[in-house]
């Protein structure tokens, strides 16, 4: 099947609606509504979602990372859009008929009763019209005057272009977050005490009846590190892990699990889905020695405080921080707490058990 395509670039905020080619689309061989278990009161909707994409992706020949779907405004056809990995946009007109109506019919049904069901118990307004937005891990259904790409027929291709996946526009997403990051980025900046790291350790293993596994050869974990983080491993953390490879019942982590979380975190620093602005807006700096952030590269978590949370040598402090300085962040830390200014604070603060979590 031949369609037309319309390329993601800056000329596509010019288009308006007239401009816009539109391809007539059927949805066949789509299987009736099922339930994703027995006894379920709704249909799986995310099954459908990933039927669909699959679809469209064989029909268009390309893969789809983003589909928005509007309901019918006059006619009965559905206006849609996807966004293709190659970074074009398909408009079609997708004919309401067989199991594709069964779906979308139940959709919009359970949003309406949604939405008889909120707190003012209004009416659903039968003219109501809705935006299905579909991608790989998301689905969401929004109502009301402002989510439709027509009701501003001359701002369309503006409206498209807003809409479009963040993948498209990943290297300049990262490149934002990277001038952000490098702003207050001190790697290895710290002076690292080796003779008093290593006493602290031992004092701490023996006081506290510790029981740590067994150092291992780390160097391949520090060598693919470095790899990646295009800084050196922590000295201090070296130095630490030259004693043990991990402690039994405490948050110490050995040096591979230092790897794997570090990676986590740096993946959503990346993802281009995680926007600055997304990443800075709901954490807090303590004063202006750390950085209100969620997450960053710069951060090398090597004790774990349970929950998804942690802490971790600061090599992107704040203004007023020190490069090596021992945080608190992760899942449940809207604020990033300054715990101590270097790793020998942070162990003498084990040792005397004045460490505040």
């Amino acid at each position: 099947m031949h369609t037309t395509s319309i390329p993601y670039n800056n000329r596509l905020k010019q288009l308006q609606l007239a401009d816009i080619p539109f391809n007539s689309i059927t949805i066949d061989d789509v299987p009736e509504p099922f339930y994703k278990y027995e006894g379920a009161q709704w249909y799986d909707h995310k099954a459908f979602r990933n039927i669909l994409l699959e679809k469209l992706t064989l029909q268009l020949h390309s893969n789809v990372t983003k589909l928005l779907v509007f309901t019918p405004k006059e006619d009965q056809t559905y206006t849609a859009f996807a966004y293709l990995s190659k970074q074009e946009i398909v408009a079609m007109q997708i004919a309401n008929t067989g199991n594709f109506k069964a779906w979308m019919d139940n959709i919009l049904e359970k949003q309406e009763d949604a939405f008889s069901d909120s707190f003012f118990k209004s009416e659903p307004d039968p003219n109501e019209r809705y935006l299905i937005e579909l991608g790989k891990g998301s689905f969401s259904v929004k109502s009301g005057i402002g989510v439709l790409y027509d009701d501003k027929p001359g701002e369309t291709g503006a409206y498209l272009h807003k809409k479009a996946p963040a993948d498209y526009n990943k290297v300049a997403l990262n490149n934002e977050k990277d001038q952000f990051i490098q702003n207050y980025a001190k790697a290895n900046g710290e002076m690292v005490n080796t003779e008093a790291l290593i006493q602290l350790i031992q004092e701490l293993i023996k006081s506290k009846n510790l029981i740590p596994n067994p150092p291992e050869n780390n160097e391949k974990v520090y060598s693919e590190f470095e790899t990646l983080a295009k800084y050196k491993f922590p000295e201090a953390l070296k130095t630490l892990l030259s004693l043990h490879n991990g402690i039994e019942k405490t948050g110490f982590l050995s040096a591979q699990k230092i790897l794997a979380e570090w990676k986590i975190w740096k993946g959503i620093y990346d993802d281009p889905n995680w926007k600055l602005e997304d990443l800075t807006g709901n954490n807090q700096a303590d004063g202006y020695q750390t950085l209100g952030v969620y997450t960053n590269p710069y951060w090398v978590p090597f004790y774990s405080t349970g929950g998804g949370n942690f802490l971790a040598i600061d090599y992107a402090p704040g203004v007023q921080g020190k490069s090596g300085q021992i945080i608190s962040f992760g899942a449940d830390e809207s604020r990033i707490r300054l715990i101590a200014d270097d790793m020998e604070a942070f162990l003498q603060l084990l040792l005397s058990g004045n460490l505040n979590l």
